[in-house]
């Protein structure tokens, strides 16, 4: 009795939950650009063209019950005659808001996180540009509103026997869409981490302030508020020298003043940032994060953390007490709290 794990294979936290997900009795489903594809555990794989004999081989593989995590790439219509066929329960996974945002990080035209606009005609205005776009209109349909689009995925949630959140500011986010939801919170868990308690950084011996970008920056992850710090710091400089441990978008990679460290992994993380003797951890998102797996890792390997005040990100940084919010989502704002945190260095390692 197999469960049935529906996701984009499309990276980011998505990706990273499923590996804590795969057993033996578990099967994944994902959609690329022309096929389905199912994948075992031991690495087994088999595709499909059309939903049609997907569904007819699913039937075959007594699946007992269905998580959908991310329905990206897969045709609306698809899902609901596989889901209607098998007659298996599901649940819902929240890891992000692509259930009333098609847009998916609450992005505006002018670049900006747009508050979590409830007005539809609104929306229908920040997507005329991105409608086209093959993944939303695989997703949505050839033809498709906002309110269309959040009506399906309304009616999808009410009818899973569990939808489960991994933050609480996700939940009450989802909530104030779709209000008659039953949402249960369960954050995620850091395997990958062999840091098993937190532990108290010494303090260093360099006078420079050295600050670590962990994650991928790109756009919705801070690319702007990034390149604005990065003014600012032209025009008065500071005694801050930066790191980024991710991927840096083109346009921070050509200004030549983030130290890029690349991608880290689990197994490798603590000790790039040990021998780079971090400082402080900056996740500089400017949008809300359903879970933020980096803020998570900063905290659990003991290092204070910088989030603007959005998501779970600010809600583990509030919880935890270790860290920083700040309450302007501006590259301005960002450079006035390193500022504070070069004056006050100590901070760093009393978390007081």
């Amino acid at each position: 009795m197999y469960t049935l794990l529906m996701h984009h294979n499309g990276g980011g936290g998505v990706s990273q939950y499923i590996q804590t997900r795969l057993d033996d009795m578990t099967i994944e489903c994902v959609a690329t650009a022309r096929q389905f594809r199912l994948v075992w555990s031991n690495a087994k794989k088999e595709t499909y063209s059309s939903i049609y004999p997907l569904i007819n081989r699913l039937k075959n593989l007594s699946i007992k019950k269905i998580e959908l995590h991310h329905l990206w790439g897969f045709p609306f219509g698809d899902v609901e005659m596989l889901l209607q066929v098998l007659g298996c329960p599901y649940t819902v996974c929240l890891h992000d808001f692509f259930g009333v945002c098609p847009n998916v990080f609450f992005i505006n035209n002018n670049r900006r996180y747009c508050g979590m606009e409830k007005d539809s005609t609104v929306c229908e205005g920040c997507i005329t540009e991105t409608a086209t776009r093959s993944i939303l209109v695989k997703a949505g349909g050839p033809s498709f509103t906002v309110d269309e689009w959040r009506n399906r995925y309304h009616s999808l949630y009410k009818k899973a026997s569990a939808i489960v959140a991994p933050s609480v500011s996700t939940k009450e986010m989802y909530l104030t869409y779709f209000p008659d939801l039953q949402i249960t919170v369960i954050p995620h868990s850091l395997p990958h981490l062999k840091q098993k308690q937190i532990r108290k950084h010494d303090q260093q011996n360099h006078k420079q302030l050295r600050l670590g970008f962990l994650g991928n920056l790109f756009l919705h992850k801070g690319e702007d508020v990034v390149a604005q710090l990065l003014d600012h710091l032209d025009q008065a400089p500071l005694p801050l020298a930066l790191y980024s441990y991710g991927d840096l978008a083109s346009s921070l990679k050509q200004r030549r003043r983030i130290i890029e460290r690349g991608p880290y992994n689990g197994e490798n993380l603590e000790a790039l940032l040990i021998e780079d003797q971090i400082d402080l951890i900056c996740i500089p998102s400017v949008v809300p994060e359903t879970f933020s797996y980096t803020t998570h890792e900063a905290i659990k390997l003991g290092y204070p953390v910088l989030v603007f005040n959005l998501g779970a990100q600010a809600e583990a940084v509030k919880t935890i007490g270790r860290g920083w919010v700040v309450e302007e989502v501006s590259g301005a704002a960002l450079y006035e709290q390193l500022k504070k945190r070069c004056l006050t260095k100590e901070e760093l390692h009393s978390y007081e």
